[in-house]
């Protein structure tokens, strides 16, 4: 229960810090910090599964033209 209220609570900190909700975050850090993953194997699954979603996120968002990640800056090249 402790390394789920400091994991939680630390994957939380970060959040606020980097202005940045996500809470799928918090669940995949409680899932780690609970031992439902056991083996490296399954964390490496997980791991593909993040960088998968990142690059669909990405992908979509420039075809749709929305700026990804919101927080980068951009520069006016028209200027």
């Amino acid at each position: 229960m402790l390394a789920a209220a400091l994991s939680l609570s630390t994957t939380g900190a970060f959040m606020v810090l980097l202005r940045a909700s996500h809470p799928p975050a918090g669940a995949t850090t409680l899932i780690v910090s609970l031992g439902i993953i056991s083996k490296p194997k399954e964390l490496v699954v997980i791991e593909i599964a993040v960088f998968l979603l990142v690059a669909q996120a990405l992908i979509i968002n420039r075809l749709a033209g929305v700026h990804y990640p919101v927080w980068r800056i951009h520069v006016n090249k028209s200027t």
